[in-house]
């Protein structure tokens, strides 16, 4: 007997499937969106509503320098909104303080801008005008005090026109010296970078020199100490020479003397024999 196969009936189609399909098409552009909705209103809040506005300015590292000139100078624009604030333009004008090193900007949300300086650190002052002008490591003048701070070197120079890189041999030559020799100095005279003295607290004077070699030359002048001297020469710091007396100067020569006038030489004949 022939076998016969009857085909199953196909499943009938359920109803809402078209629509369901169509929504899931969908869903992917209704969250983008969604999503472009809430970066607008997010934009809107940070950048135009007063919930994220600028109210206060914070100033920390200060020292000598006053937190009311820092802010002052800064000139934060209070009211704006916190995300709009030219930090870049607030730091270029903190910067420019004179008696500032270095300086961070920094939004602290949700209503500050958060201000930190360090302040140059006075590492020598020159006598300039009765007055004492404030140079820090890298010989930077930023700042004039009345009288020469305690423990400060003072450098006999001309304050306008010193150069930079004879103020930075000077700082080179007091780092070097060891901490019981830096607190005797008194006084530094710095003419060029090849040309400095120092004068101790007992008016002992220290040929230096130049600032190279200055860490040798520093434990050379520690040694010698110890010994009755006035005047110390550590320029040639292989061969030191102590003296009780000043080091003689270099006189100039004395001028040419002009030599005698010459007398004639007297004719003087001879006899021709024949």
């Amino acid at each position: 007997m022939p076998e016969t196969r009857e085909r199953a009936p196909g499943r009938p189609a359920k109803a809402g499937r078209g629509p369901r399909r169509r929504w899931t098409n969908l869903r992917p552009l209704l969250v983008l969106v969604l999503l472009v909705l809430l970066a607008g209103a997010g934009w809107g809040i940070v950048y135009h509503s007063p919930l994220l506005d600028t109210r206060t300015v914070a100033v920390g590292g200060t020292g000598t320098l006053p937190r009311d000139q820092v802010a002052r100078v800064a000139a934060v624009p209070i009211g704006e909104p916190l995300a709009g604030i030219d930090l870049d333009a607030i730091w270029a004008r903190v910067a420019a303080i004179p008696r500032v090193a270095s300086a961070h900007v920094e939004r602290d949300w949700p209503h500050t801008v958060r201000i930190s300086v360090r302040e140059r650190v006075t590492a020598l002052v020159v006598p300039a005008a009765g007055r004492y002008a404030e140079f820090d490591k890298d010989g930077v003048r930023f700042g004039t005090v009345d009288a020469a701070p305690v423990g400060v070197p003072v450098v006999e120079t001309d304050a306008d026109t010193v150069s930079r890189e004879t103020l930075r041999g000077v700082v080179q030559v007091v780092t070097a010296l060891p901490p019981p020799v830096a607190q005797r100095v008194r006084d530094i005279t710095a003419r060029t970078r090849d040309d400095i003295v120092l004068v101790l607290d007992k008016g002992e004077t220290v040929v230096w020199g130049g600032a190279e070699a200055s860490d040798r030359k520093a434990l050379v002048l520690a040694a010698l100490l110890p010994r009755p001297a006035k005047f110390y020469d550590v320029s040639a710091p292989d061969a030191p020479v102590t003296r009780t007396q000043p080091f003689p100067s270099v006189a100039p020569p004395a001028p040419a003397q002009p030599l005698p006038p010459v007398a004639p030489a007297a004719a003087v004949s001879t006899p021709i024999t024949p």
